[in-house]
């Protein structure tokens, strides 16, 4: 017997082709209201403190052969999932920190192998509310959801930074 799964309706609306400006926008919106966590050990060490301040994580592919980074995020990975954190995997690490305003260092271009997008700490809510999301937070966390079982996992392409 064959079972199909029905979509549901949000899914099929959502443009696949738009996520990485999405991308794109959340974090330069975190960024300026200073809601952002960059950096694999900055992450892990907010999550561990207030996991339930976290509204999304964004992970680069991993390099080959960095088995260390690789170890790292998939234990962030499973934490997150654990934690209903939505993760975004994205295709660059270099545009990702270019979005999470790390600047490069004597002419190396800057890395970032992980951002958190945090809760507004001025919107204080019940503990048992789940916190408000920006239109474009939603669709991100639409397009988690909507793509949880698929494998491979889809892989968000950012825009160039220039890029309107």
């Amino acid at each position: 017997m064959c079972i199909s799964k029905v979509q549901h309706p949000k899914c099929k609306m959502l443009n696949r082709n738009s996520i990485g400006g999405e991308v794109r926008g959340v974090l330069t919106r975190a960024r300026v209201e200073r809601r952002l966590i960059c950096g694999l050990l900055p992450a892990i060490t907010f999550l561990e403190k207030c996991p339930d301040d976290a509204l999304l994580c964004m992970l680069p592919q991993t390099r080959p052969g960095d088995a260390a980074t690789h170890m790292q995020t998939v234990l962030l990975q499973a934490f997150c999932y654990e934690n209903y954190i939505p993760v975004i995997q994205v295709d660059s690490s270099e545009r990702l920190a270019e979005f999470c305003g790390i600047p490069q260092m004597k002419g190396r271009s800057a890395e970032c192998f992980c951002a958190i997008i945090t809760r507004d700490p001025n919107n204080v809510l019940d503990p048992d509310e789940d916190p408000p999301l920006s239109p474009s937070e939603q669709t991100l966390a639409d397009f988690y959801e909507c793509t949880l079982e698929e494998y491979p996992r889809p892989i968000v392409h950012l825009p160039p930074l220039t890029a309107t």
